[in-house]
């Protein structure tokens, strides 16, 4: 009678939840944020520039310096979106398996991941930082 009101609470690892539950959560935010950003930016150009600056990304022979930042960066931040995805996907699955109790996960390839969709995303910035100052 004296543990009537106890309750039996059995959370595997809550750290590793609550770690899979942020990268997860993060990451989704950040990848589509990368999508949204890649949009406008290719909205903003053909505003800008008008269907000819795209038909000499497709059709050109040889490039010009802004033509071939727009190709390498949108391909470099489109590539990081699809790991922060991917990171995403995996955290997720991690989550069910701490929850069906399986094992406990090996976390290291998902920071793996996680921190080389940043890495992209960085240097993806900051080469559009340079390109705008310089």
């Amino acid at each position: 009678m004296e543990r009537e009101w106890e309750i039996d609470v059995s959370v595997s690892d809550i750290g590793s939840i609550f770690t899979l539950l942020g990268i997860a959560v993060t990451s989704a935010v950040i990848g589509a944020a990368e999508i949204a950003y890649t949009m406008l930016w290719v909205t903003s150009a053909y505003e800008r520039n008008g269907k000819d600056f795209f038909l000499d990304l497709l059709y050109a022979t040889s490039y010009t310096w802004t033509a071939q930042y727009v190709i390498v960066a949108g391909s470099v931040i489109l590539v990081s979106a699809i790991i922060f995805l991917l990171t995403m996907s995996i955290s997720l699955v991690y989550l069910n398996q701490i929850s069906t109790k399986k094992r406990r996960p090996n976390l290291n390839p998902l920071f793996g991941l996680y921190f080389l969709g940043l890495s992209l995303l960085i240097v993806t910035l900051l080469s559009a930082i340079m390109l705008r100052y310089s």
